[in-house]
């Protein structure tokens, strides 16, 4: 596994001091600091820990020795700049430190990042305009759909805004920014084991409005994103009076409570102990916690200050890094088709599909009469497949008439397409889950146009519609970056992406897993023997495709789970 990037937070403050009591606690910790030596070795002095400091040029020089915090030295500051004051120099290099955590991070170099305290007030005097952490890891990563969550044994709360006055807080408040932050609590606890989270979303106004008397944000907002995100699968409830719902979420009535504003979310999880918190950065493209406190200016370089904090967000760092390294198996979904088309004997090459162990099975809305699809569906379903059944017409017509069609055959899942609203309407209440495309889909076999940019907003609008359960990505077809093309969409979108086109080698099974793909299909590839196998034939493709599935997981998480971002 990737160390974990501790960064040394502002050199001026309490920083330094928790990371030598951290290290001379934890000694055989896999982590390595980003930040000054001098300061470093100050601190070791300071609390009389006895450890080593170890310079080095790059988070991979570390060895993890006995006894030594390895810090890569991003600054040279003077062993006399004062201690507990504000001061720009100390802005300037606890500014740099976090960015170079960020490129480490980014690089695959380190597996998370925890973060000690900076001083926003050191930051403005070194010209570095940002409210906190959060906002520079968001910008730094380009990424857009971020919030901040607070934890410790007891409780869980993630927040609508952050950084802003109460006035603007309330400004912020939207179906919008509601329903992202329920996405990303959901997310966050699914990614800490929690298979079937349970979101509390507190109310804005006294009571939660007590139903428009105290202000309709509640009603208007607040309700209708939770309806939004009920539809998603996410079992989201609420608005609840915030003066009672963080103690139901402390008795365990809920995973997690999404607070409306700042001090709402944080005096609960603070009140419980400054100590025992860890705030996590949710929404980034790795792991990142933090200490759940400030530089504390008032004992620094006192020896007093207490490292518990930093101890529990390293730990977890080190739980969640892992959990985003067990990288969930993609579903392997064989197409009994070829260019787009249904094969003729696609009865016949069932059998060797489910005698291979598929069970995740479909084909395309064309190729064959009905009354044989209808045919080819039963036998899938009595295999004990789930059925899936791709559209790839181009005109509205075709499409409601395969729509139709799915629902005729009792499909599981209707994918391709790009007309949900003709679609939705005739599939809404039987059940059947709707994968659609983005972005611009034109031609026969079917190719994907336009930049990322471009069909990423696709994505995120169909995402949004309710009744559209995730997106089939048509990722191979299309003329450009496609592993960026399948990490951008895999990212910015909270439902599951499967993975469409040409997958017809190893580099692209692999692509699929780093980058967080559902699933994945292949049909013509491996009717073709496309993939290396020991020997000729339909079953031996599917084997190999299963194998290769496996080795792109074992690669995957040996390298990290972001170490293919540039």
């Amino acid at each position: 596994m990737k160390p974990i990037g501790i960064t040394m937070g502002d050199p001026t403050g309490i920083g330094p001091e928790i990371i030598a009591k951290l290290f001379h606690e934890t000694p055989s910790t896999q982590a390595i600091v980003i930040g000054d030596e001098t300061i470093m070795q100050r601190a070791v002095d300071l609390v009389g820990s006895g450890m080593a400091i170890r310079r080095i040029s790059h988070p991979s020089d570390a060895v993890f020795a006995p006894n030594t915090i390895e810090v890569v030295a991003e600054t040279r500051l003077p062993v006399d700049l004062p201690v507990g004051r504000v001061d720009a120099r100390a802005g300037q290099a606890a500014y740099i430190y976090v960015e170079r955590a960020i490129d480490y991070a980014l690089q695959g170099s380190i597996g998370a990042i925890v973060t000690s305290p900076i001083n926003k007030e050191a930051l403005k005097l070194a010209g570095i305009d940002y409210p906190g952490h959060t906002e520079i890891l968001a910008e730094r990563t380009g990424t857009s759909d971020f919030t901040m969550m607070l934890a410790n044994d007891e409780l869980r709360v993630v927040l609508v805004t952050i950084h802003l006055s109460l006035a603007d807080a309330i400004r912020q408040v939207s179906i919008e920014t509601e329903l992202r932050a329920i996405r990303l609590a959901n997310e966050a606890c699914r990614r800490s084991g929690i298979a079937s989270p349970r979101v509390a979303v507190a109310g804005l106004n006294p009571h939660a409005g007590e139903n428009g008397l105290f202000g309709r944000e509640d009603l208007d907002l607040i309700a209708p994103a939770i309806e939004l995100a009920r539809a998603e699968g996410i079992d989201a409830t609420g608005p609840w009076p915030g003066d009672t719902i963080f103690m139901r979420a402390r008795r365990g009535e809920f995973d997690v409570v999404v607070a409306q504003y700042h001090d709402q979310g944080l005096i609960p999880v603070k009140y419980l102990g400054i100590d025992h918190g860890v705030n996590i950065t949710l929404g980034l493209p790795f792991v990142r916690t933090s200490v759940d406190h400030g530089t504390a200016f008032d004992i620094a370089g006192a020896g007093k200050a207490d490292h518990r904090s930093l101890q529990y967000a390293l730990a977890q760092a080190e739980k969640l890094n892992g959990a985003m390294m067990e990288s969930p198996v993609p579903e392997f979904i064989f197409m009994l088709t070829r260019q787009d088309r249904t094969i003729p004997d696609a009865m016949d090459r069932l059998e060797e599909v489910l005698a291979a162990g598929v069970r995740h099975i479909g084909f395309k809305d064309v190729g064959l009469p009905f009354e044989d699809l209808k045919l080819l569906a039963s036998a899938i379903r009595r295999g004990g497949a789930k059925l899936y059944l791709e559209v790839v017409s181009l005109d509205e017509t075709s499409e409601v008439k395969s729509a139709k069609a799915a629902v005729a055959l009792e499909v599981d899942v209707l994918m391709g397409g790009t007309r949900p609203d003709a679609v939705l309407p005739i599939i809404r209440s039987t059940g059947i889950e709707y994968y659609p495309f983005p972005g611009k889909i034109v031609g026969h076999p079917s190719i994907l146009l336009g930049p990322i940019e471009d069909i990423v907003e696709s994505a995120k609008t169909l995402a949004a519609k309710e009744g559209v359960h995730g997106l089939d990505l048509l990722a191979y077809r299309f003329d450009g970056d496609v592993p960026e093309l399948i990490r951008q969409v895999c990212r910015e979108i909270s439902k599951p992406v499967y993975i469409a086109g040409s997958i017809d080698r190893f580099d692209r099974i692999c692509d699929v897993v780093r980058g967080q793909a559902a699933g994945f299909t292949v049909g013509t590839a491996a009717l073709d023997g496309a993939f290396p196998a020991e020997e000729p034939g339909l079953t031996a493709q599917l084997a190999a495709i299963q194998t290769m599935i496996k080795k792109a997981l074992t690669r995957h998480r040996s390298e990290g789970p972001f170490s293919h971002v540039a």
